[in-house]
């Protein structure tokens, strides 16, 4: 995977994954009316699945991590470090907003290194799980982890 590549499923796949960009259920033991942005706010490492990062080495990327900061007030910046197996190293950064709706963790990311997000990529649904502390982007190969 290239780094443009990964550059592109940060436009069009906000892992919020860095990665982020879709709608689905959140499936937790809070009851939703507990779910408040506050509660999920703090640092989180963003974790890819190892098949994703058994891929990502085969198209030519050699490491790939992130972190995302989520503020109380629902504002998140994100940050994604690639560096290629020919050692070019890219960080891409994305910032947006985090919102709960109907019971689900939805971002929607607003610019992406620093430049404003045109059109807009389509928002993110994550699962809170069970743990309280863990962020599953929904149909993405990518959780976040609360540090």
């Amino acid at each position: 995977m290239t780094l443009s590549a990964i550059a592109s499923l940060e436009l069009f796949q906000p892992w919020q994954s860095v990665y982020a960009s879709e709608n689905s259920t959140i499936s937790t033991k809070l009851k939703q009316s507990e779910i408040k942005v506050v509660k999920i706010a703090g640092t989180y490492k963003t974790v890819f699945t190892p098949q994703f990062l058994v891929d990502a080495k085969k198209q030519g990327l050699a490491s790939i991590s992130g972190q995302w900061i989520i503020k109380p007030n629902g504002a998140f910046e994100a940050f994604v470090n690639a560096t290629s197996t020919s050692g070019q190293k890219q960080t891409i950064k994305t910032t947006g907003r985090v919102s709960i709706r109907n019971g689900k963790v939805v971002s929607q990311v607003e610019t992406v290194n620093g430049k404003k997000a045109s059109p807009l990529p389509s928002t993110q649904s994550y699962t809170l799980l069970a743990d309280g502390k863990t962020l599953q982007a929904d149909d993405q190969p990518v959780k976040l982890v609360k540090q």
